[in-house]
């Protein structure tokens, strides 16, 4: 059995209209998915997500760096590790709220605004670290000129101290030495008492009972007057002390800071006048030759004398 040709021909323009639709719909998909001014939107969003990405890279990296330089202060001044404490607090929400916009895939123009709103935030932060680190660097400079100044002062002001007392040491020591007697005359020999009390010089061991040195003790406006103490030693022929405990022999200090042997100590008042005086001894005086005589005061030689007994 045979098709009806009109049958056909509608088939034919149902199959045509439906292509024709078909191509019509796809041309509309396409016109909405590549339209030119579509893509150029969407090329300058993706213009101002980098500038803003970059921008906020650019800054965090001159933050780092600025903190860096103030947390190497740290510890060195309490409101300097207050201030770093309380930014970081607050630039860490800043990065919060920045990092938070940023993952949102559709951002709107309010979106953006926030988000270069944040980095400005961000470099004002850092200006401020800026700001903070120049103050700090003014103000170590100011330290380290008046830490100098004060050093040179310090030295200056020991070396002052130290001249002062190298004088006053030198100027107490001329004082103390200007307190010494100066002996006059000072003879020493050997001397027989007869029994009227009469002296006869000898220099005959045999025959002497006793050594007699005398001397003027000087006038001396510098000593004050009062009691003061004269040390003898009688040095014997093999340069030994003669000494004699139970007699008051002893020892000195001498102004070198040895110790050394006295044979006899005798005080008597000063009275800033000249004053002739004799100091007796009449033990261990054994040997032949010769002798030495030396008078001491505040360990101090101030006089000396020699002579020979056979």
């Amino acid at each position: 059995m045979s098709e009806n040709p009109s049958n056909s021909n509608n088939t034919n323009k149902v199959l045509i209209i439906i292509c024709i639709l078909l191509a019509l719909g796809c041309a509309f998909f396409a016109y909405k998915t590549f339209n030119p001014k579509k893509s150029v939107e969407y090329i300058s969003l993706m213009d101002q997500k980098q500038n803003l990405d970059t921008e906020y890279q650019s800054t965090l990296k001159l933050l780092d760096d600025n903190k860096a330089q103030l947390e190497s202060m740290k510890g060195q001044n309490a409101d300097l590790d207050k201030m770093l404490a309380e930014r970081e607090s607050a630039l860490n929400n800043l990065k919060m709220q920045y990092e938070t916009l940023n993952k949102k895939a559709n951002k709107t123009n309010a979106d953006k605004a926030k988000m270069q709103a944040l980095i400005n935030d961000l470099q004002a932060q850092n200006k401020m670290y800026l700001e903070q680190i120049e103050k700090l660097a003014a103000e170590k400079k100011v330290l380290i000129e008046e830490n100098t100044k004060l050093s040179t002062d310090l030295s200056s002001e020991k070396e002052t101290t130290k001249q002062l007392t190298t004088e006053k040491t030198y100027l107490q020591g001329k004082f103390e030495l200007g307190k010494l007697l100066r002996t006059q005359n000072i003879i020493a020999t050997g001397v027989k008492t007869k029994s009227a009390g009469k002296e006869i010089e000898t220099d005959k061991i045999n025959k002497l009972d006793k050594i007699k040195v005398c001397f003027e003790t000087g006038d001396n406006k510098v000593l004050d007057a009062g009691n003061v103490t004269l040390y003898l030693r009688l040095i014997n022929p093999q340069g030994n002390t003669i000494v004699q405990e139970s007699m008051g022999s002893g020892i000195i200090k001498l102004s070198d800071g040895t110790d050394a042997q006295y044979t006899k100590s005798v005080e008597f008042a000063f009275q800033n006048v000249s004053k002739k005086m004799c100091i007796y001894w009449a033990q261990n005086i054994y040997a032949e030759g010769k002798y030495t005589a030396e008078v001491y005061q505040s360990g101090y030689k101030i006089g000396s004398t020699t002579f020979v007994l056979k």
